[in-house]
């Protein structure tokens, strides 16, 4: 034994033994083994193929815990992103997916369990669809001219994404802003992808991402529809009232033409002998080189009210008669008191409505001079009444002058 320890080689092993017995003491009390669980550690999803599927939710976040054994300096100071875990997607199929959690730990640290063992996955197709891109037209183009309907190329675009946020989207729109154009306007735009609420929807892609617009601007004008009506109700009947719609339309076409047109005409309507309301759809005459800007207006339905005729009188005092002509330097003055009765006629079933504020009673003193003349009562009323008979047809105008 004293010769073992005389030799330089033993005391050398001698002594890394010795440090090696201290190293494992000093590791146990001072370093010992432990176990942690590092939490909330994110699971990773590998091997999804993002052409065919996506999360159905996109805010999902997939945590385990994970317990570990090691010593206290390496465990205690794991983080949840230095242990990595993932779950593999290849061959997944829309729907839920149940799938085990592949977890691996840093060097020298012993992997004891995994909470949970597996997540659910839950998977929505993808697809494509191919959609309508509606424009909308802001602003007013200049004084006479307007927008016709807008153009778009292509007419449908492809969207794709999620099934769930592909059926969400009900409109493609773009906007084209016109205002004080004069000439047709051609611009390439963007497009939003909208749901029902009109928000746009970002977990979509489309092809192409840019459209043409093409919003052609004409002149205009508004002129009125006008019924050509031929003939006549028979004796005892009138024409009430005649209603046609639309009663004005847009027209387009040269400017020359355009400036001196004012109204349009319908094709003849005949009613002659019509002894009742006669209510037709009728085309419209177009001059040569005028069409129609609203292409779903090429007609127009004439409405004509055709009754009976009734008569009333109605009995007004002279006091009621404008005087009209009379020279400056002249007054003139009627009889005082006077009745005059008139018959009026007009549709049976409003006869009794017609009443002296609808009457407008004259007389025409032009050119008289002094004295007592006899003049002619001038008689208007609004439609559809007529007068037919005034009585008495004249009365006395004395004129004297102002000056005595």
């Amino acid at each position: 034994m004293h010769k073992f320890f005389a030799n330089d080689t033993a005391v050398k092993v001698l002594s890394i033994i010795v440090a090696i017995v201290m190293w494992l003491y000093v590791m146990n009390e001072q370093n010992p083994q432990v176990t942690y669980v590092v939490r909330d550690v994110p699971v990773k999803l590998s091997n999804l193929d993002e052409d065919k599927f996506a999360l159905k939710d996109e805010s999902s976040q997939f945590t385990v815990n994970v317990k570990v054994r090691g010593r206290r300096s390496l465990v205690t100071d794991l983080k949840p992103n230095d242990i990595s875990a993932e779950v593999s997607m290849r061959g997944r199929m829309e729907g839920d997916n149940l799938i085990r959690v592949d977890v691996v730990v840093p060097p020298n640290i012993e992997l004891i369990d995994v909470l949970p063992r597996e997540i659910m996955v839950t998977l929505e197709a993808v697809i494509e669809e191919q959609r309508p891109v509606t424009v909308e037209v802001v602003g007013t183009p200049a004084q006479g001219f307007a927008a016709g309907k807008p153009q778009v190329k292509p007419q449908e675009v492809v969207i794709k994404g999620p099934r769930s946020i592909v059926n969400a989207v009900k409109k493609i729109s773009t906007t084209i802003d016109i205002s004080d154009k004069d000439s047709t306007v051609i611009s390439t735009l963007p497009f939003m992808v909208l749901d029902g609420q009109g928000n746009e929807q970002k977990r979509i892609t489309f092809r192409p991402d840019v459209v043409e617009v093409t919003v052609p601007i004409v002149p205009v004008s508004n002129v009125q529809v006008l019924p050509n009506i031929r003939g006549n109700p028979p004796e005892g009947y009138i024409i009430r009232d005649v209603r046609i719609d639309p009663p004005s339309i847009t027209v387009t076409g040269s400017a020359d033409i355009l400036n001196n047109l004012q109204s349009i005409n319908t094709e003849p309507i005949n009613i002659q002998g019509e002894m009742s309301t006669v209510s037709v759809n009728v085309n419209l005459i177009l001059p040569k080189g005028i069409t129609i800007f609203d292409e779903e207006v090429q007609s127009a339905q004439v409405t004509i009210e055709i009754e009976k005729l009734a008569t009333t009188t109605l009995n007004i005092k002279s006091d009621k008669i404008a005087i009209e002509g009379a020279d400056s330097g002249l007054n003139a003055e009627l009889e005082h008191d006077r009745d005059i009765i008139l018959t009026v006629s007009g549709p049976e079933s409003i006869i009794d409505k017609v009443n002296e504020n609808m009457v407008k009673l004259n007389v025409d003193i032009t050119g008289l001079t002094e004295g007592e003349h006899l003049v002619k009562i001038r008689a208007d009323i609004s439609r559809p009444y007529r007068i037919i008979k005034i009585e008495p047809s004249e009365i006395i105008a004395t004129i004297s002058s102002l000056l005595r």
